[in-house]
This record gives structure tokens, sequence and C-alpha cells, in this order.
């Protein structure tokens, strides 16, 4: 017979709970890890995919800003054209036309009025001390070269002073004024060589 000493103490018996419990937090943690990185390259994923995608927009804002700039300019540039040529077809010169119409008034006549339409209508009343001085400035005007056509629309006798003829003694009577009122068309191009010239 044998026997067996053995005069080792004897081995405790390993922890299998102890083993798997730590095999098994380790799995898990290991398993959170790899979830975690996941989510985490899938949102770095999504944010670079969500940066490219507002500097494409940001992108295309500006392409559209600068299209808007351009056609807002653009457009300014067409508005400034307009009033360019509207000044230059519309306005005419008054002050060459009123010297070239005072040149052509008598010696004792007075311009009272002057009002000028956007149709190119001048309107014009003009003081005489004869009818007659009236009838000659529409000759002169009718023969200028600068005014198209010219009407005279009425002509009034007006008393300068104002009492009444009756009040008066015959000595004291004055002989009324004469009120021209004429309309005319000027023409601008003749206007312009007329001032042109020396």
């Amino acid at each position: 017979m044998f026997v067996d000493i053995n005069l080792l103490p004897k081995k405790e018996p390993k922890n299998v709970v102890f083993l798997l419990s730590t095999v098994i937090v380790t799995a898990m943690a290991a398993i959170a890890a790899a979830v975690f990185y996941v989510l985490i390259d899938r949102a770095e994923t999504q944010i670079d995919s969500l940066e490219k995608e507002l500097k494409q927009t940001q992108a295309l804002q500006a392409i559209e800003q600068q299209k808007l700039a351009d056609m807002q300019s653009v457009k300014e540039i067409e508005e400034l054209d307009k009033t360019v040529q509207w000044a230059k077809d519309y306005p005419l010169k008054m002050v060459p036309l009123l010297r070239n119409m005072t040149a052509l008034l008598p010696e004792r006549g007075f311009i009272m009025n002057f009002s000028y339409a956007e149709d190119g209508t001048v309107t014009v009343s003009v003081q005489f001390d004869t009818s007659e001085q009236a009838a000659y400035y529409l000759k002169r005007l009718s023969d200028a070269k600068f005014i198209a056509d010219v009407q005279l629309k009425s002509l009034s006798a007006v008393n300068a002073n104002e009492e009444s003829d009756e009040q008066r003694t015959t000595e004291e009577r004055v002989v009324p004024r004469y009120l021209a009122q004429y309309e005319m068309h000027v023409d601008k191009q003749a206007l312009e060589e007329k001032e042109k010239q020396p």
C-alpha cells in the first residue's frame, strides 16, 4: 500500500466566478469601447459632411449675393444711363433762350412771366406800350430760327395805376400797357447752334 503524503499546503481551488466575471467585464468594456468608437467615428463623419455642406452653401450664397450685387449694379448703371439720356434730351437751357428772346424785344418790352412745360411748350407774358409792339414781337419770334412755332394767345390792355379812369382828370390819364401772352415751341438744336456762333 501506498501512502501519499503531501506536505505542501493545499491549493485553494481557483475561483471560477471571479475569473468569469473579469472576462465578462473586460468583454463588456471592449464592446462598449468599440460601440463608443463607432459612434464617435459616425459623429465625426457626420460633422465633416455637415461642414462640407455648410461650405458649399456658403459658397452658393456668396455666388448668389455676387449675382444680386451685379444685377443691382447693372440696374443702377441702366438707371444712370436713362437719367443721362434724359438730361441730354429733356432740359432746355433757359439762359440762352431768354437771352435770345429778350434780344428780339422792342425797347419798351418787358417779360413779365415765363414758364416751360415738359412737352417743350414755352409760355411767356410780355408787357408792351402799344399793341403794334406786340404784333412786331410776334413777327420777330416767328422769323427766329430757334423758335419752331409761335402763337399769340391773348392780348389785353392793363392800367398801370390802380385808380379808376373816372377818378382821374383828363391831364392825369395814363396810357394803358398791353400784356401779350405767347405760346411757342423751341427748336433746341437751332438754339444750341445759335449759341455756338460768335
